[in-house]
Parts: C-alpha cells; structure tokens; sequence
C-alpha cells in the first residue's frame, strides 16, 4: 500500500512537470490542478515538494511557477552521457560547411522526433538551440526517413498516438498517402521534408541504422527552399549517406537502441 502510494505520488510530479511547454512556461496552481484533475491540496503538496527538490520555481511577486533549474542541470547530464554525438559532429560540421545549412542529429522517442544535435552554418548569430525538441515524424525529413524502415505495426502504433496534424498545405495527413510516401523514402534512400513542417523550408534526412538494420537514428540537413534546390539535394545525397554509413557502426550508442523497454 505504502509502495503504490510511493509510485502514485511520483508520477503525480511528473505529470505537474509535463503540464510545462515552451507555449506555458508559466503556471499557477489553480491552472495545473484544472489540467491534472487533481484537488488543490493535493497539487499544492507536490508543488511544494517540487519546489524544495529544484525542479520548480515560484517567480516573485507572482502566483505563477516555472520550471526550475535542477532541471536544466539534468538536463546537461543527460546530454553528456550521449556519447555518440561525439562521432557524429565532425560530420555534422563537414556538412554544415559544404552545405552552409543547418545540421541535425535525431533519434527516435516516444512515436516522435527527438533533436540530440544541430549546428548552425551562420556563426556569431543568436539561435535558439532545438536541442531536446520533439517534433511529429511525418512532417520532418529525419522523421519519415526513420519511420520508412520501421515495421508497419510500429508506424500504425505511432499514428495511432499521435495523428497525423497538418501543419502546412504540404502536411501529409493521411495514413496511406504516408505509407505510400515512406515506400518512396525506402527506395530513395532519404526522406525529404518539402515545406511540410514549415513552410519555405526543406529538408534531406536520412535513417541511420545498426549492421542488422534497426533504427537508431537520423542526421537531415535543411535549410530554405532556395537553399535546398532539388540540385543541392542530389548533391547532398551523397555526401549524407557516406557519414550515415559510419555512423552506422555506432549505432548501438543512440538512445533508441540504449534504452531497455519498459513493460
């Protein structure tokens, strides 16, 4: 009893934390307790318990919360401990040269994109890293390049979770016309993000996976449409899948292949 009571109130804090987004960075009491459903003595406990242990903040002279800085310290760690970024950057950085585009690192995580990595071509320019994003997979060229070799019960599931939003006029949001486009991603080799997420950007991603074929990963290079001509893309190919290949031989390093699953 006094386990289950243990877990229950574990997984209440985490479900305050996850109430958090970059739209919500701050949130009051009265408002996360009408997201969760929870009384408000209850989520003032764990509001406070969060508090103490760092993981958030009351902003003064406001009732409002954030998310504190405990966090962002994990936050390092858990980056730190992803060894494989350090194969991957001396590729990341020969790509941004030749290209001048943005580089990007992904693996997968929870039916969706997860950024490990990005380099920015353009130097001494404040960019707002997307380190730690999530994005939808079937609008990212590093999302359908992965989803196209794996199992179709996996993609159905991943579907399934999240829909299939439309973001732009380009988003595909129909299951079978993603289906036929990662039959095309197969084929080709890549995946390509045609101002699907965003419109007036591009994107060449492709899939890396370990020797016997599982995904662990993805590396794109995007940029504007100008930048990222159906010319450039051919260019680019080549040069993407040569630091893919290597990168297959460690695979076994990125999250998706580390991570035991939970039953």
């Amino acid at each position: 009893m006094g386990t289950q009571a243990t877990v229950n109130s574990v997984s209440k804090c985490l479900k305050i934390l996850d109430c958090f987004t970059p739209q919500q960075s701050e949130l009051s009491l009265t408002q996360l307790s009408n997201m969760l459903k929870m009384p408000i003595s209850t989520t003032r406990n764990m509001i406070k318990t969060l508090e103490e242990a760092g993981f958030l903040y009351r902003i003064n002279n406001s009732q409002n919360y954030q998310l504190g800085m405990k966090l962002l310290e994990l936050s390092y760690n858990a980056r730190s401990s992803i060894t494989v970024v350090q194969y991957a950057f001396p590729f990341m950085e020969e790509l941004s040269s030749i290209s001048n585009n943005k580089i990007y690192l992904t693996t997968p995580f929870d039916g969706k994109v997860l950024y490990l990595e990005c380099l920015y071509a353009v130097k001494n320019v404040f960019n707002f890293s997307p380190n730690g994003i999530t994005e939808y997979m079937h609008i990212t060229g590093c999302g359908k390049a992965m989803l196209s070799y794996m199992e179709e019960k996996e993609v159905d599931e991943i579907i399934a979770k999240w829909g299939l939003p439309r973001f732009t006029k380009n988003s595909i949001t129909d299951a079978k016309k993603l289906k036929k486009e990662l039959e095309k991603c197969r084929e080709n080799g890549y995946a390509i993000d045609n101002e699907e997420n965003r419109l007036s950007t591009r994107c060449i991603g492709m899939a890396i996976r370990s020797p016997i074929g599982d995904v662990a990963g993805a590396l794109s290079i995007g940029g504007t449409i100008n930048s990222m001509t159906d010319e450039k893309i051919a260019e680019y190919e080549e040069i993407l899948s040569h630091a893919c290949d290597f990168l297959s031989n460690y695979a076994h390093l990125f999250p998706r292949l580390r991570m035991q699953k939970v039953k």
